[in-house]
């Protein structure tokens, strides 16, 4: 993660139950381009790792993008 990225994260904010769902995951790895927090990280066959769950910052762009509809941001915004 870039340290632009981490200024940009409030350690008060609400971190999602973030899901994916690797039997559904193909690997193509769009959910992992387009976090802007680098919340995930490629395993060997280029399906996301979850590494940074905490920073998330709930923009849902990797579960908007996933083609596969594989990755699922859980729980409730306070805001």
């Amino acid at each position: 993660m870039s340290e632009t990225a981490a200024n940009r994260v409030s350690q008060d904010h609400d971190v999602p139950d973030i899901r994916v769902n690797l039997n559904w995951c193909k690997g193509c790895g769009i959910c992992i381009e387009v976090c802007p927090m680098d919340v995930y990280k490629a395993d060997k066959n280029g399906k996301p790792i979850i590494v940074q769950p905490e920073i998330c910052i709930w923009c849902e762009l990797c579960e908007m993008y996933c083609p596969d509809f594989a990755i699922s941001l859980l729980g409730q915004k306070s805001w």
